[in-house]
């Protein structure tokens, strides 16, 4: 029967209300683009291991060579902080100009949430993307640590293990969260610029640019909290040395700041994108990889 001609006043507000609501929030630019968000990729079996094994690849690439950037040698000396910022933008560098044409070089959680947020990224490809950047980050620091003798590992003075989170001390946990949310955001904003399809003629070396953008946030922030920005770099490290004392302000900080960035993105910045110009669609090889 249809109720064309007898509405039920409990339907007929919450389709009201609804479209109220839908209104709104196309208004302020927040649907998080879920056409795109929920899209089918049609990729093949094949194609999503590519997916995954990039992912993977790539972050084992950021964690090792990163990490062995912090390694001390010698009692009394050891990298400072200008080597180890320099460390993980190379590390960085190197990674994404190996994998950035396969899956767009994520090698970060808080960058496919974002990916996912802005339209890059459809949620049938997150786990594959989360699942490769984890194991990754475990088979980085597990080759590390196989080379390296025990005592580079584990430093007897403070008990902190190489590249565990170790916060500063002198710093209440609220503050080294919003340290690790504010570095993570200006990463984010970084990358959603590049997945703009207005920014797509000043990508060249985007590798290279992408590299000395996380040295230098690491430089800046690294003597507050360390400047992990990426919760899969603390996840190896943490899980085979059992250093999971701070862990949680490295996943709080940086994932906050992946939706609050993408969000804004989207809200400030695409609202003025000319009627008819797509975002760049991202299913194997978004376009901040160029």
């Amino acid at each position: 029967f249809s109720t064309e001609h007898f509405p039920f006043p409990a339907v007929e507000n919450q389709q009201r209300e609804y479209k109220q609501f839908a209104r709104f929030a196309k208004s302020v630019g927040i649907l998080f683009s879920y056409k795109r968000i929920l899209t089918h990729d049609h990729l093949s079996m094949m194609d999503r291991l590519i997916l995954f094994l990039a992912e993977y690849l790539g972050t084992a690439i950021l964690v090792f060579l990163g990490c062995a950037g912090c390694v001390k040698f010698r009692e009394g000396s050891g990298p400072g902080a200008l080597e180890v910022a320099l460390a993980f933008g190379m590390a960085i560098l190197i990674a994404v100009q190996c994998v950035g044409h396969i899956s767009g070089a994520h090698i970060n959680p808080a960058v496919t949430v974002a990916a996912l947020i802005m339209g890059v990224t459809p949620l049938i490809q997150v786990p594959l993307y989360l699942g490769g950047q984890f194991l990754g980050s475990l088979t980085g620091y597990g080759l590390l640590k196989a080379l390296m003798p025990h005592e580079y590992i584990k430093r007897s003075q403070d008990n902190v293990s190489l590249c565990s989170p170790e916060p500063n001390p002198k710093l209440q946990d609220a503050q080294v969260v919003f340290m690790e949310f504010l570095m993570t955001l200006f990463l984010i904003l970084v990358i959603c610029s590049a997945w703009d399809s207005r920014n797509s003629t000043k990508l060249d070396s985007f590798s290279l640019k992408l590299g000395f953008v996380v040295a230098g946030l690491a430089l800046v922030g690294g003597g507050f909290s360390g400047a992990h920005l990426n919760p899969a770099r603390t996840f190896g490290p943490a899980l085979i040395n059992g250093d999971w004392a701070y862990h949680w302000m490295y996943w709080v900080g940086p994932m906050s700041a992946s939706v609050v960035g993408s969000i804004f993105y989207q809200i400030i910045f695409e609202k003025f994108q000319k009627k008819g110009e797509d975002q760049a669609s991202g299913t194997i090889t978004p376009p901040h990889t160029t």
